[in-house]
């Protein structure tokens, strides 16, 4: 019977499942477009040019963020494992992420300004405030400002970071196909 008792208070602090499903799910999608956007830099070998500061901070950044977003999807699998409480594991997992989404988005159109020489443009920026944004909400879990530190939240959050990811690799993408155009026209 104590055996019984134990395994039942077990299962009350673990993750519910579709949690666990989610940001498994979540973590896989992210370490898929680490890979692929480490892509960029046979692209633009494949074009005939060479990596350019710019280039090497983009193909870093996309990096960075998709491990973000896997370690972020992880961390709160990890730390139920503990048996912690779901109030804690959703609060300590937000107060983690927020730490380096936040660093990441003041920071970067300082690091983009010194690989480029150029001022960030403007899309750039939104994706920095979608990131800001999103650090801010987290920080917000982790503080228990909303009603209750919760899953969906932390979820959600992890997501549009990777759907940030996403757009600014396809915007940097983008910029690079017409770079190469430009180019191959003169």
């Amino acid at each position: 019977m104590p055996e019984q008792l134990a395994r039942n208070e077990w299962e009350d602090r673990r993750m519910p499942g579709s949690a666990t499903s989610y940001l498994s799910t979540l973590a896989t999608l992210a370490m898929t477009f680490v890979g692929f956007s480490s892509l960029v830099i046979i692209f633009r070998q494949a074009l005939g040019g060479e990596m350019s500061p710019l280039d090497v901070l983009l193909t870093k950044i996309f990096i960075q963020l998709g491990f973000i977003v896997t370690a972020g999807a992880m961390l709160p699998i990890l730390v139920a494992l503990f048996t912690a409480s779901e109030a804690f594991v959703w609060r300590s997992s937000s107060g983690v992420v927020a730490v380096p989404t936040l660093l990441f988005a003041w920071r970067y159109p300082a690091r983009r300004r010194a690989a480029s020489g150029v001022g960030t443009p403007w899309p750039v920026w939104i994706d920095v405030g979608v990131l800001l944004a999103v650090g801010g909400t987290l920080t917000a879990n982790a503080a228990g400002a909303t009603l209750a530190p919760r899953a969906a939240t932390f979820a959600a959050c992890l997501t549009a970071i990777l759907c940030v990811s996403g757009l600014a690799y396809l915007q940097a993408l983008d910029s690079l196909l017409r770079g190469h155009w430009a180019r191959s026209r003169k």
